[in-house]
């Protein structure tokens, strides 16, 4: 394939600034296929399709080359019309090794020289943005050699390596630098979604305008962004330039986004009510002669425990224990769904530091425990949470259940520990763990998030089983704003709106 627009910018005459553009979002297994109830079915369509489309994506990595065979027709014709020079010498001899020596030159040298000091830096509006939200990069190319008579094309490209299903955004233009020294090329990414991106090498290919030769290049410039996570508007965020970090765990307002979301509204109404009723309740002790009749726990003695009285201990700061489960059968390679169960985290975290609770996160089952200071933590141990948040991959192995249990401070008396998972099935072992929190004096409330807009049967008879042994159950489901497929568009406003 050879130089698809240069037919186009020569006969529609395109201004010395004028660029094309085509932005190109791959995903290792976008489909259209329906969701089933589980969501199961079409991640395994997509996961089906990765293949066909890295496939396509790698034979699209260069769509302009040199025409070889061209170009020894060109070379054959040159050296004839020398031979003819030198021979007979005529004006037609002439006048066709002029011919050909001009082509060489255009087609030929230009591109060469054009691409020799040619280089590409890449600037960001920011660093961060958080889930849904959008980002402005421009590119600014500077040339040693002023040679108008070539077209510059232009590949930037960005993947996301906390998915697992190779989230690629691209973007491809065809700038016509004439005798400009310094080009610039801003364009904007919408839609973004969890994770860390890094860039790829910026891809540059120089060529002529008769489409003979094409040279390319690749230049070597660090950079990458993350995308922290969230809900996309569930809240309205300041920006973080100017608030300098305090807006990546800021909570959501009242006048944010005017739709209306019944499900995401009752799923941010149980988290808030979870967050608040974190607390230390009263200790109890055996019933002794004298204790005063006030203090005695009359419900714990109607259920047969006997005479408990009641020890109310200092007044300090709750603590909550917040952990995303990383169970990768749990998901079924479904990024979105573990995506929703992160940013539903993210909203327990920022709900619990605005109430200034103290603050344990367990990401995983293989992750360190980390942990925010009694106050409800500084504006730099949050946003190193929300960091370690976004670069997460449901990649996990084992039951979370079990490190949970594991985790001597985790258990700590009158704690809170709000689990977030898909793993809907795993009743056991959370009844197993509510038994547990329960002997330790913790209070376990677990969130499932789901495709279901309604739990099915068996989850139902599940959430059951699960409440008759204690644990409460609330289902969450993945917001239908967090399906928009990321995309670049040419431009920007030089700031971020999320």
């Amino acid at each position: 394939m050879n130089a698809p627009f240069q037919d186009e910018l020569l006969q529609g005459g395109m201004p010395e600034n004028e660029a094309v553009d085509t932005t190109t979002y791959t995903q290792e297994g976008d489909s259209a296929a329906p969701l089933d109830r589980s969501g199961q079915r079409a991640a395994s369509v997509q996961v089906k399709e990765a293949v066909l489309v890295n496939k396509e994506w790698d034979q699209l990595a260069y769509p302009y080359r040199t025409r070889w065979i061209a170009w020894c027709i060109i070379t054959a014709g040159w050296a004839s019309s020398l031979a003819a020079v030198m021979m007979r010498g005529g004006a037609v001899e002439w006048f066709m090794l002029s011919v050909f020596s001009m082509i060489i030159i255009i087609s030929g040298l230009a591109p060469i020289m054009a691409a020799k000091g040619l280089t590409a830096m890449r600037m960001m509006s920011q660093e961060m943005t958080r889930e849904g939200g959008q980002l402005e990069i421009s590119l600014t190319f500077k040339r040693s050699l002023l040679i108008p008579i070539v077209w510059i094309a232009i590949s930037d490209e960005t993947s996301n390596e906390s998915s697992s299903e190779n989230t690629k955004i691209s973007v491809r233009t065809v700038l016509m630098p004439m005798f400009r020294q310094e080009m610039t090329y801003r364009y904007t990414l919408h839609h973004l979604r969890r994770g860390r991106y890094p860039f790829e090498p910026i891809s540059i290919t120089v060529g002529d305008w008769l489409g003979l030769s094409a040279i390319h290049k690749l230049i070597y410039t660090a950079g990458e962004f993350v995308v922290l996570p969230g809900l996309p508007h569930a809240d309205q965020v300041q920006k973080a330039e100017r608030a300098r970090g305090t807006a990546l765990y800021a909570v959501q307002s009242s006048t944010a986004d005017p739709s209306t979301d019944h499900l995401g509204d009752a799923g941010r109404e149980e988290i808030k009510a979870a967050v608040s009723a974190a607390g230390l309740g009263p200790d109890s002790r055996p019933y002794r002669e004298g204790d005063s009749l006030r203090h005695l726990d009359w419900r714990s003695a109607a259920k047969g425990r006997g005479l408990q009285t009641k020890i109310h201990p200092l007044e300090r700061p709750a603590k909550t224990v917040i952990a995303v489960d990383t169970l990768a059968s749990a998901y079924g390679q479904d990024d979105r769904l573990f995506d929703a169960c992160v940013g539903w985290a993210s909203l327990a975290l920022a709900q619990s530091a605005s109430l200034g609770h103290a603050v344990t996160l367990l990401l995983g089952q293989g992750s360190p425990v980390m942990q925010s200071s009694v106050d409800g933590g500084t504006p730099s141990d949050l946003s190193e949470m929300l960091h370690a948040m976004a670069l997460l991959r449901a990649d996990g192995k084992g039951s979370l259940a079990g490190r949970l249990a594991e985790e001597s401070n985790l258990q700590a008396r009158g704690s809170t520990i709000l689990v977030f998972t898909a793993d809907w099935r795993g009743g056991r072992s959370w009844g197993e763990l509510a038994g547990f929190a329960g002997e330790q004096g913790c209070r376990l409330e677990l969130f499932i998030i789901t495709r279901s807009n309604v739990p099915t049967f068996a989850m139902r008879e599940q959430q059951k089983w699960l409440e008759s042994g204690g644990v409460k159950v609330t289902w969450l489901h993945v917001p239908s704003s967090m399906n928009a497929l990321p995309y670049a568009e040419e431009g920007g406003d030089n700031h971020e709106l999320a």
